[in-house]
């Protein structure tokens, strides 16, 4: 997790690297268009017109892109001060660099059409039946899109929670307009769409101050005695007294058939550390797989 913080604080670095040079040359292109274009002589008024359609897209653009970007680092920085927070990685911040994202997409576009003499006002008019047929076709898209605003701007799912989402579980790595991307415990990159997010069971298991791991096996009923089965789980939980919550502990049996018998012991962990839930879930699992054997 500290890795990943810091990586997106070089990527911040980087982009206050990139704003800087962006106002430079925006200032070269306002020098250029208040003072050198009106003495150049062009050869024909066809590269003129060129150069003329050239400064005006890359100043819509640039200017466009700066504001967007000064907004953007302007409304961070109040959020963050406002909520005594230091972190570049909450789900606000990354909200606001998706929707900048977003602008500067359409900026880009109407910047191509200024560069190719289109106008943007009346090339947007003059599609609206083709928009609205695109928009018919994009609908889940953009429903995709905006449910992943409503979990970016939302507290209930943060970058680093351990989640459950239906049948996957796992780590949030990153929440993009189109899904949700999780580490699971076999470390397989899992992307989840936002619309199955929402309307899915979510569990959220970093916002709980204390986890539990539950276990469920079948053994045969014929030597099994329930007490020693018990007591030999709890003496392998022994070894893990800081991480075990302490009388946290219970087995009862789920259901009784004729040739095998149900049972499910869990317990409560102090924290949620990944590597310690490993080793403790191995080593119950392969008491219970001795056990097992043993009364086969």
């Amino acid at each position: 997790m500290e890795n990943q913080k810091s990586q997106i604080q070089v990527r911040e670095k980087h982009k206050r690297r990139v704003f800087l040079v962006k106002v430079l040359i925006y200032v070269l292109l306002f020098v250029y268009g208040e003072f050198f274009a009106r003495i150049i002589n062009f050869p024909t008024e066809e590269i003129k017109g060129t150069v003329h359609r050239i400064y005006e897209a890359a100043t819509f653009f640039l200017a466009s892109n700066i504001l967007i970007s000064l907004g953007r680092m302007v409304l961070v920085r109040f959020y963050l001060r406002k909520h005594h927070l230091q972190s570049l990685h909450t789900n606000f911040v990354l909200g606001v660099n998706r929707i900048a994202s977003i602008l500067n997409g359409i900026i880009f576009l109407i910047s191509l059409m200024l560069l190719f003499g289109i106008n943007p006002f009346t090339f947007f008019t003059s599609i609206t039946i083709v928009a609205a047929a695109i928009a018919l076709l994009s609908k889940d898209y953009i429903t995709n899109m905006i449910n992943g605003l409503i979990i970016m701007f939302s507290d209930q799912l943060t970058l680093g929670d351990n989640v459950k989402i239906g049948d996957q579980k796992g780590k949030i790595l990153d929440v993009t307009l189109i899904n949700l991307v999780l580490l699971n415990e076999d470390d397989d990159v899992v992307m989840i769409p936002n619309n199955t997010v929402l309307t899915s069971q979510v569990i959220n298991h970093s916002r709980q101050y204390i986890k539990k791991l539950s276990f469920e096996f079948e053994v045969k009923p014929g030597k099994l005695n329930l007490d020693h089965f018990e007591q030999e789980l709890r003496e392998t939980l022994n070894q893990f007294e800081e991480e075990v919550t302490a009388n946290s502990f219970s087995m009862k049996t789920v259901h009784i058939q004729k040739d095998a018998v149900k049972l499910k012991c869990q317990f409560l962990l102090n924290n949620n550390e990944k590597q310690t839930e490993r080793i403790i879930k191995r080593k119950v699992n392969q008491k219970i797989i001795e056990l097992s054997n043993e009364i086969q």
